[in-house]
């Protein structure tokens, strides 16, 4: 057994370096490459997908892992190491057979048009025009409805798009959770209160970057596996075991938004570090169990910590000395207020925390009916327009502050506007299970800015876990119950009525 389980871990591990290069050339593309050479980097990543594609579904990997499946059977191995390559196995299995279902050329394809919609929703959402963006997006949606169309539904093409990025969900059980979670936030976002911006100047990138920089390394993502770096849309990806990026940006007038974009990459980066971390890496166990359960790690840190009040008691006289203002130029209850304020916005990731759900909702609801051929592309702007007036009572002004403000379906992720809300919900709940039996983490933060014993804990409790469990299973296992959408209701709750 022992020599077929070195051909498989090898030949694994030739595709989690390829996937590395891949996400390399990804992240460049948003930060450093010039825009001339978009269409040249999208053959190369259409190329390199589809060999990644060809690894994973071909023959190979199949014989070697059917091979060390049954050898595995009656091989004389520790018990533990037998239950952790079963599971190995088995989730390999599922996850090539869903991928095995998408031709290559489907798969070229899809690759070639997200890349090159990408530079083109740039460009329109510059210059606030969807009609720029509306043909590409057309050709996007047409070849998302074919990838799940091969991948195969029981009720509606969207539940196999979800399969995708929150296993054992699908759009009807969402609908239902959602309705009840909106409901459960209309009487809280009528209790809470918008504060102004306490910032009476604008706060140069230079200062932010300064006081950014700094954040990432005190909550344990060091500056040595890790960088920052600036791109049109936040995002964090990993290039390897050792070498996580994030970027933020920038806005001059409210200095919070790079802040919170920050705490927000850092949390997906801290998880990415932590399952990498695992003796086993790299395997098909070592990577995150849902997309879900990686917008929970992001959400935890940039919310149920990075809003807190003692994170800013111990970061607030940094803060300040960084931007260089005088304490009673930015005092610390008006600060402490804006940053969880409620406050009805355009943007979705300028929104507050509570009404940053009704966001989700409305996107759910407008990608539904989109993969299902309810919504044409060329009525997105007016749908988008009409639900921002009746959800927020907001008026869009032009495109690029509504339908054109998310790079999602520039790279046809359909599906994944909701797992933004399913991390809300598991973030609340898995903070509350940690504080349970970690009373001192907030004096600990006050009074040393050490966050060691979450991360921690987050380690041992989910980030080591990858995918042995389901995500539901998984927050089972950490914090004794299903996954319960009360403990964010509870949290939300308790924020808007701690600023009274």
């Amino acid at each position: 057994m022992e020599k077929t389980l070195k051909s498989y871990r090898k030949i694994w591990s030739e595709l989690v370096h390829y996937q590395d290069i891949l996400s390399l050339l990804h992240w460049d593309s948003e930060v450093f490459m010039p825009e001339d050479a978009r269409d040249n980097r999208s053959e190369q990543i259409a190329q390199l997908s589809s060999l990644c594609h060809k690894i994973f579904t071909g023959n190979e990997l199949s014989d070697l892992s059917e091979k060390l499946f049954h050898e595995l059977k009656t091989a004389d191995i520790e018990p533990e190491k037998k239950l952790l390559l079963e599971r190995e196995l088995e989730v390999l299995k599922r996850d090539r057979n869903r991928e095995a279902k998408i031709p290559v050329e489907l798969v070229e394809e899809f690759s070639r048009t997200t890349n090159l919609a990408h530079g083109v929703w740039a460009g329109a959402r510059k210059n606030s025009n969807f009609k720029e963006f509306q043909e590409i997006l057309t050709k996007v949606v047409s070849l998302t409805k074919e990838m799940a169309d091969a991948y195969g539904h029981d009720t509606e093409r969207y539940d196999a798009l979800l399969e995708g990025y929150e296993p054992g969900t699908n759009a009807n059980t969402l609908n239902e959770l959602f309705k009840s979670l909106k409901n459960s936030l209309i009487p809280i976002i009528h209790e809470g209160k918008a504060y102004p911006n306490p910032f009476k100047r604008e706060v140069s990138e230079e200062y932010q970057n300064l006081f950014n920089q700094k954040l990432p390394g005190i909550l344990g993502l060091s500056r040595s596996v890790s960088r920052l770096d600036v791109s049109l849309h936040p995002f964090s990806t990993s290039i390897g075991k050792k070498d996580k990026r994030i970027t933020t940006r920038y806005q001059l007038d409210d200095p919070t938004s790079s802040i919170f974009g920050v705490l927000h990459e850092t949390g997906h980066a801290l998880y990415e570090l932590g399952l990498s971390n695992s003796s086993e890496y790299p395997s098909p166990l070592t990577s995150a169990v849902s997309y879900g359960m990686h917008e929970s790690q992001s959400r935890l840190w940039e919310n149920q910590v990075g809003r807190g009040r003692a994170f800013w008691e111990y970061f607030h006289p940094m803060l300040l000395k960084d931007f260089q203002i005088y304490h009673y130029d930015l005092p610390f209850d008006d600060f402490f207020k804006f940053i969880n304020s409620v406050n009805k916005t355009k943007i979705r990731v300028e929104a507050d925390q509570v009404t940053y759900n009704l966001h989700i909702i409305m996107r759910f609801e407008i990608e539904r009916d989109l993969i299902s051929g309810t919504l044409q592309v060329a009525d997105l702007p007016e749908v988008w327009n009409s639900k921002m007036k009746e959800y927020f009572e907001l008026q869009i002004e032009n495109d690029g502050e509504g339908v054109l403000q998310d790079v999602h379906w520039s790279g046809g992720a359909f599906g994944y506007f909701p797992t933004y809300t399913l991390g809300n919900i598991y973030s609340a709940q898995i903070f509350h299970s940690f504080l349970s039996t970690h009373q001192s983490f907030w004096e600990d933060v006050r009074t040393r800015g050490d966050f060691s014993s979450l991360l921690k804990w987050l380690g041992k409790n989910i980030h080591k876990k990858g995918k042995f469990y389901e995500p539901n299973q998984l927050i089972k296992e950490a914090t004794g119950e299903y996954p319960d959408s009360s403990y964010l209701v509870r949290y939300l709750k308790s924020i808007t009525q701690g600023l009274e």
